[in-house]
Order: C-alpha cells, then sequence, then structure tokens
C-alpha cells in the first residue's frame, strides 16, 4: 500500500466498519454496481465532465461492445435502458427549481489538504460561495425514507469532510451550509433538497474523528483486525419470547 495516499471518505467510512474493511478500501479497486454507474452517468450529464452514451446492444461485451468501446474511449457507457433512465434523472434533476441554486459553482473538484495528522482528499459535488452540495442518486427521495439511508450511508459525515476541506484549502473558519440533491431512480424521478444541519455535521465530525484514529493505530502497528478477534456469544434477548405449538 502506498502510504502517501490520501485519505478519502470512503476509506475512512469503510474504517467505520473494521480496520479490515479500511484495509481493502485503501488497496482494492472497487467494483461498479449498477446503480453506481446510473449515478456516475447523472452526475456527468448535470456537471458536464465526460460524454455519456449508451449502447445499442443487448449486453455490453463480446466483439462488437469491443469495438464500440474502442470508438467511444473516455465516454460513461450504459446499456440503452440505464442510459435512457440517467437522461431522465438527470432531466429531472436540471428542472428542478428548488434545486438549482445549489447546483452553481465549482463542480468536483478535487481538494487535497491536511487533517488529523494525515494527508486527505475531498471532491464536492458542487463547491457554491457559501454552500457545497452532494448530488445523489437513491432508490427513494422521500424524505422519511431517505434520512435513514443517509444515516446509514453516513452522508452527514462525508458532508462534514467536504467542510473541513474547502475551510482547510480557503483558509475560512466556518463553511456555509451542506446541502443534498436527492433524485429518486424510479419514474417519475421526484428530486428532494436536504440541508445537512449542525447536529448531524457534529455527529459527522466525531465519526470522523473516530475512523482516523481507527486507521492510524491500524497503520501503525500494521495490523488489519476484523470486526471482533475473540469468541463472540450468540444469545437471545430477554426480551424475546418464543413460542412453539405443541404438536398434535
Amino acid at each position: 500500500m502506498n502510504e502517501r495516499e490520501p485519505v478519502r471518505f470512503s476509506h475512512l467510512r469503510a474504517y467505520g466498519k473494521s480496520a479490515m474493511h479500511g484495509l481493502y478500501a485503501r488497496t482494492a479497486e472497487a467494483e461498479e454496481t449498477q446503480a453506481m454507474e446510473r449515478g456516475t452517468a447523472v452526475h456527468a450529464l448535470i456537471f458536464g465532465t465526460k460524454p455519456v452514451i449508451g449502447y445499442p446492444g443487448a449486453r455490453r461485451y463480446g466483439k462488437e461492445y469491443d469495438v464500440f468501446a474502442a470508438l467511444h474511449e473516455g465516454y460513461e457507457i450504459l446499456t440503452r435502458d440505464e442510459y435512457a433512465k440517467a437522461t431522465r434523472m438527470a432531466a429531472a434533476v436540471q428542472n428542478c427549481k428548488l434545486a438549482e441554486p445549489m447546483l452553481k459553482g465549482r463542480t468536483e473538484e478535487t481538494l487535497l489538504f491536511a487533517w488529523n495528522g494525515m494527508t486527505c482528499r475531498s471532491t464536492p459535488d458542487v463547491r457554491g460561495a457559501d454552500f457545497v452540495t452532494e448530488l445523489k442518486t437513491a432508490p427513494s427521495a422521500d424524505p422519511a425514507q431517505f434520512g435513514w439511508h443517509a444515516l446509514r450511508m453516513h452522508y452527514h459525515a462525508q458532508m462534514r469532510m467536504e467542510q473541513i476541506a474547502v475551510e482547510t484549502v480557503e483558509g475560512v473558519e466556518h463553511v456555509m451550509d451542506c446541502f443534498i440533491v436527492c433524485v429518486e431512480a424510479n419514474e417519475p424521478h421526484p428530486v428532494t433538497v436536504f440541508r445537512v444541519d449542525e447536529k448531524a455535521l457534529e455527529v459527522g465530525d466525531k465519526l470522523l474523528t473516530l475512523w482516523a484514529e481507527r486507521l492510524k493505530v491500524a497503520e501503525a502497528s500494521q495490523a488489519w483486525p476484523p470486526y471482533v478477534s475473540c469468541v463472540v456469544p450468540l444469545t437471545v434477548p430477554d426480551e424475546l419470547q418464543l413460542e412453539f405449538e405443541e404438536e398434535v
């Protein structure tokens, strides 16, 4: 492992599971799922970071696909159906007047910064004059459902890391608001704008610090244990009552 590789949020989040997960995140190349590919395409369509195209064939492999990919080097290539969906999702975001101000600014610029004794990197989707924004695609943009999804994915910690990055790079004491623009993957692709509040950012800050300490301890000791290093009891809580019917 290259010890000088800047630490990303995805690395820290993996250390939140275990040091073993953290090492894997820092050394292995993650495979993109279909949802991740679609999300990348939506970002590219909205921010213009790379061209996106749909492959007209049934499957993305074989000699014909190899020729198509060679002719479209540098493109984000999706299946025909996924391209159509990504295009609709991008249009839904672009047509959302509520989200429009949060999507104006510098887009997808990587920031290198020092934090907690480490060299880190962060790439906010949008960096405005007084805010940072993340564009997310999700199974649901319903606030009642996405809130729980965001906590499971630790988006509040991601937003806090982006705050820290901008604060450090720009030399300001406190950055701005943090927004998440979420577009639902299913039609009619509703868009919801979330503002990450101070309480969530404080919790995110504590998580980042905890994960960073686990990373530094693991790399200093050259030991990357899994969840636990002992035999763990598996039992039934007292509150759980199991009833079995008697056989007749």
